[in-house]
């Protein structure tokens, strides 16, 4: 095959592409419609992409009324408050789709939306018919055949809706390699700077991954095809050139990008989450992945689902090594790659074991189908034999693995592929020269099924995700049921909240983000996230801790959403969690109740609005600090009630101050632990060998406890799963032995399959395991996910439940209920912390001691406060090292206090405070890009005249 730039006429190539994606679209896109839907994911496009993209386009609009307006780098509607460099850079500022939404008018946002979803993926398609068109041999039909292989599979018809900026990489990762191709044959270094830059802007992680694919790539290249090629230096200095001109190009974005990735709640993940290989189920999966277009089971981000051609494509170049070394090696290695999870993890910016990498798999798949394609007449009795013998075992390989599996999406799969296998048989058996075109509309046939199938919602196909026609403006004008109109922030910040587990509005959306809503919200739902936050709500052991939702609702618990300034929740009844109202919350508003025609009071449904009259201020002075040594020997329910105390500083901060006496504000509360066949258990020490066992924690002494909110604190959690042998032969005898089942229900050899199967398929044994309390309120749990969570993953050894605040007395008991067999230890305390009196005083004076005249600006806040003597003033402001501030005009040191939040030391008398946010490495990344441009811009001149000089010579 070679690869040439010799220029040839295309447009018949390029209209053809055009119709097939369009009949493609109908069925890609059409089932979402046909169905009622559209391509709104109710997880990320909802809460993430499409509302970011109408705050950007509202940023793009506001630049080119007033290029002079600052632009907005710290954002208080994004949780907490967070840089929007952090966010934005992740989402859209390289993605130059996102600037077309300026075309199209503010109330079409969601049309517009869904229409650059297409538009991205038909891109992506032409970007791979440039890169197939420069090889000499291949015809239109091969091409386009390759282009519905390179398109149409699972994971870009899970990640184009789901994730719609996760189809750049397939834009941009053709053009990368036909511009290393272009200065391997001695062309200009040019199209791989621009392309390079481009990468290197559009977003960090796909840079990263498809940098490392580019230097695959162009190893092999190198070493199979152009070591001898002559003309070495020549060719790396373009190389070298291209990208460090890019690198510098691109700093604007790379320095800040670099910081917020270093200081996120991503950046202390273990590699590979911890394994050394996969689970046993990921490797039975695997060989059937190759080809299952409609499956969504991405075992570890292993999201191939090609059409059924490209199994023959492979087993042709593996056959073929010697005429495509490259491919039949990228191949090789790629396998080799899927099968171990420290390859995923180093393609993942050495995170979890994410195979998200095989983006870059889906290009040489497409264009060994291409090459299968162009050849399909010529192909010898051998080739043949040889694919029969491959599909045969194939098929073996997947039908073994179907007694674990059972999964029908691979039944249309299979089918296709017996119909290639028929096709190309009776192709080079009956002389059909017309075979390429056979081939199109097979490919096409069974593409366009495979879309249908991925998505139609009646065996719980994609579209199920999906929001409702109409949904998401619903949800923008109904979040808060009305409750919020006549709410107002102008001169008064303060937060707002749900419920845990209780904001449900239907098809499993759960509101993570309030981005486009005028109040200012506590959770937040984002990929990079401030780390120090991140500590704090680790440290407090909130249990609805994640990565990338480091607070969540705080698990309800009172004081932390005092602190975070919480003044008013929003409750839907008969929802979970409903009556866990936290402490000094009281019903403000309701909307009407809506009954239940058959007078079911339980499934009515109403939302309420409950007031708080505890919340802290933003910014607050404290007098009375705290320090490690202070707090050390503290319950975490106790650390969270020293928050009300006083503020903890590093010792050097807290230096000449008074600290809080923070003895006896909360309290342990002996309990007995029983097993419910009767045993007194030891929390430090005990084993589950009964599926259906729980624990009762009988308190003793509850009605001593009022006004308290009751915590039940587990630390160093040690769970030892089973042995999978040891597991399946528990269940089973369990089975075999269950007096209600009949004579019939004795089958041995059947329960003995179906748990192995049951276990095996959830990669039994792993250290997953949830810890589950029931209260009179509901159900609280700490959970360790499994190994394969990815980014979700992470080692919990510790977790404080809140189970809800009581005023008059605690209740009896509580149950305790481990979800998987094994052996555990932990250790156990249950924590009474009284919220009344004494409490509530100290709240109301830090609320005299609130920063006044509290003014918000572009990046800016300014107020002003009188002390009678020194202090700290402390805020829920996350930290970062972008904050400057000045106290009376002069310069101050911004601090870090209750270890995530901004702060500074305070002398007595009056202070003028001015806080700042410039966002960290951008004015240095800004300096590297305008200087690099200036060098670049003189290269090309300096290009172009040579360039000019050379023509002029010429005859």
């Amino acid at each position: 095959m070679q690869f040439t730039f010799e220029k040839k006429q295309r447009r018949r190539l390029y209209l053809s592409f055009t119709l097939i994606f369009l009949i493609c679209a109908v069925f890609v896109y059409g089932t979402y419609f046909l169905t009622g839907h559209e391509l709104i994911w109710h997880l990320d496009g909802a809460n993430q992409h499409l509302p970011l993209m109408q705050q950007y386009r509202q940023i793009l609009k506001d630049f080119l009324t007033d290029p002079t307006k600052p632009f907005e780098q710290w954002s208080w509607h994004m949780g907490l408050g967070t840089d929007t460099f952090s966010v934005y850079s992740y989402y859209l500022i390289g993605d130059v789709f996102a600037y077309l939404t300026l075309l199209f008018p503010v109330g079409k946002m969601v049309f517009a939306y869904q229409f650059l979803i297409i538009l991205r993926l038909y891109c992506a398609g032409l970007s791979f018919v440039f890169f197939v068109s420069h090889f000499k041999d291949l015809k239109d039909h091969a091409i386009l055949c390759g282009s519905l292989v390179y398109l149409f599979n699972a994971y870009l018809l899970y990640s184009n809706v789901a994730q719609p900026f996760f189809t750049l990489p397939f834009i941009i990762f053709p053009l990368i390699i036909t511009a290393i191709e272009k200065v391997l044959q001695d062309g200009s270094f040019w199209p791989l700077y621009l392309v390079f830059s481009w990468m290197l802007i559009s977003n960090f992680y796909f840079a990263y991954v498809m940098g490392l694919g580019a230097m695959v790539y162009l190893a092999l290249r190198w070493f199979i095809s152009y070591r001898k090629s002559g003309k070495i230096f020549g060719k790396l200095c373009k190389l070298a050139s291209a990208t460090v001109l890019s690198l510098l190009t691109s700093a604007f974005m790379l320095i800040p990008e670099i910081y917020a990735v270093m200081h996120s709640t991503r950046s202390a993940s273990d590699f590979a989450n911890g394994l050394k290989v996969y689970p046993l189920y990921y490797y039975l999966a695997l060989p059937s992945q190759l080809i299952n277009g409609g499956n969504r089971d991405f075992y570890f981000w292993s999201a191939l689902g090609f059409c059924s051609l490209a199994f023959f494509a492979i087993i042709y170049i593996l056959v073929k090594r010697r005429k495509y070394p490259v491919l039949a090696t990228l191949f090789g290695f790629s396998f080799v790659m899927l099968l171990i999870p420290a390859c995923g993890a180093f393609f993942n910016g050495m995170m979890s074991p994410s195979n998200r990498w095989t983006l870059m798999l889906c290009l040489p798949v497409g264009l060994a189908s291409a090459i299968l394609v162009q050849n399909i007449t010529q192909l010898s009795k051998k080739m043949l034999k040889l694919f029969t013998i491959a599909l045969v075992a194939y098929l073996a390989v997947i039908t073994s693995t179907y007694y674990f599996q059972n999964n029908e999406r691979i039944f249309i799969p299979i089918i296709f592929l017996a119909i290639f296998w028929a096709v190309i048989y009776v192709i080079n058996t009956a002389d059909i020269r017309s075979g390429s075109l056979v081939m199109l509309f097979v490919s096409l046939g069974n593409v366009c099924l495979n879309a249908v199938y991925f998505e139609a919602p009646f065996n719980g196909g994609y579209s199920n995700e999906m929001l409702d026609s109409g949904a998401y403006v619903r949800l923008s004008e109904n979040r808060y049921a009305g409750l919020e109109q006549d709410l107002d922030e102008k001169n008064d910040f303060y937060r707002v909240s749900t419920l845990s587990q209780n904001y449900f509005f239907g098809s499993d959306y759960h509101m993570y983000n309030a981005l486009n809503d005028k109040l200012y919200s506590l959770n937040s739902y984002y990929s990079l996230q401030n780390k120090d936050l991140g500590n704090f709500s680790t440290l407090m052991q909130n249990t609805q801790y994640e990565s990338n939702i480091p607070l969540g609702q705080v698990s309800d618990r009172t004081i932390l959403n005092d602190f975070f300034g919480v003044r008013y929740l929003f409750v839907r009844i008969n929802q979970p969690n409903a009556d866990k109202i936290p402490a000094g919350f009281v019903l403000d508003k309701t909307t009407r109740r809506i009954t239940d025609p058959n007078g079911n009071s339980k499934l009515d449904s109403q939302t309420q609005r409950y007031k708080n009259e505890c919340a802290f201020p933003l910014v607050y002075w404290q007098d009375k600090v705290l320090t490690q040594k202070d707090t050390e020997n503290l319950s975490i329910s106790a650390k969270e009630r020293a928050l009300a105390d006083g503020v903890y500083v590093s010792e050097k901060n807290a230096s000449g101050l008074s600290h809080a006496d923070i003895s006896n504000k909360s309290f342990d509360v002996p309990y007995t632990l029983v097993s419910s066949r009767g045993n007194v258990v030891s929390a430090l020490d005990f084993e589950k060998r009964d599926k259906n066992e729980t624990y009762r924690i009988i308190l003793q002494n509850p009605e001593e406890y009022q006004n308290c909110e009751l915590h039940v604190e587990i630390n160093d959690i040690n769970y030892v799963p089973y042995s999978l042998k040891k597991q399946v032969s528990i269940e089973q005898r369990a089975k075999d032995n269950d007096p209600e089942q009949g004579i019939l229900a004795q089958n041995k050899s059947l329960n003995y399959y179906r748990y192995l199967r049951y276990h095996v398929l959830q990669g039994s044994p792993n250290i997953s395991y949830a810890l589950k309390v029931d209260g009179p309120y509901g159900t609280e749990k700490i959970s360790q996910p499994d190994q394969s969570a990815l980014s979700f993953f992470k080692k919990v050894t510790n977790g404080t439940l809140n189970l809800g605040y009581f005023p008059k007395q605690l209740p009896d008991s509580l149950t305790l209920s481990p979800t998987k067999l094994g052996s555990y230890g932990f250790e156990l305390r249950v924590i009474a912390t009284p919220l009344s009196g004494d409490y509530r005083s100290q709240v109301k004076k830090l609320q005299r001691h609130a920063l006044m005249n509290v003014k918000f600006s572009r990046n800016m806040l300014s107020g002003s406060i009188k002390t009678s003597r020194d202090g700290i003033l402390a805020s829920s402001i996350p930290y970062s090292k972008g904050w400057s501030a000045t106290v009376n005009g002069r310069k101050a040191k911004v601090i870090k206090t209750n270890h995530a939040f901004v702060g500074l030391r305070l002398s007595s008398g009056k202070s003028d405070i001015v806080l700042k946010y410039r966002i960290p490495g951008l004015r240095q990344g800004l300096l590297i890009t305008k200087l690099s441009l200036v060098f670049v811009l003189a290269l090309a001149l300096c290009d172009y005249l040579r360039f000019k000089k050379e023509n002029e010579k010429t005859p």
